[in-house]
């Protein structure tokens, strides 16, 4: 396969890599990349693409769905309920404490 280096939107050039892969927690192991050597973005070449997305598929984790969910006022709280589809999922059925933390500007990560 050829491995052209190609300019990436930040004006920096894409260069192939060899990586390790780590995808929402799976490690996919060592495969092609294409690196940015400015803004570090990362693509994945078709054949990357397909290995890490098996992996995600075997996990549980590609194509997981998006459910809506509504946060409201609860005293000095603001309160959030999970879907149970996704509570029952997640295995928590039962209350257990957990971190909440911000991860960008709109995005949550809860971690139990």
């Amino acid at each position: 396969m050829e491995k052209p280096n190609y300019p990436c939107p930040c004006g920096g050039f894409v260069k192939w890599k060899k990586e390790k892969v780590v995808q929402d927690g799976v490690d996919c192991g060592t495969l092609d990349t294409e690196v940015c050597d400015k803004c570090g973005e990362v693509y994945f070449p078709e054949e990357s693409m397909r290995i890490v997305e098996g992996k995600l598929k075997v996990a549980g984790l590609w194509g997981v769905e998006r459910k809506e969910v509504k946060f409201w006022k609860s005293g000095n709280s603001v309160t959030v309920r999970l879907p149970t589809e996704l509570a029952k999922k997640l295995g928590l059925e039962n209350a257990r404490k957990g971190l909440i933390y911000q991860e960008g500007r709109n995005k949550l990560a809860i971690e139990f």
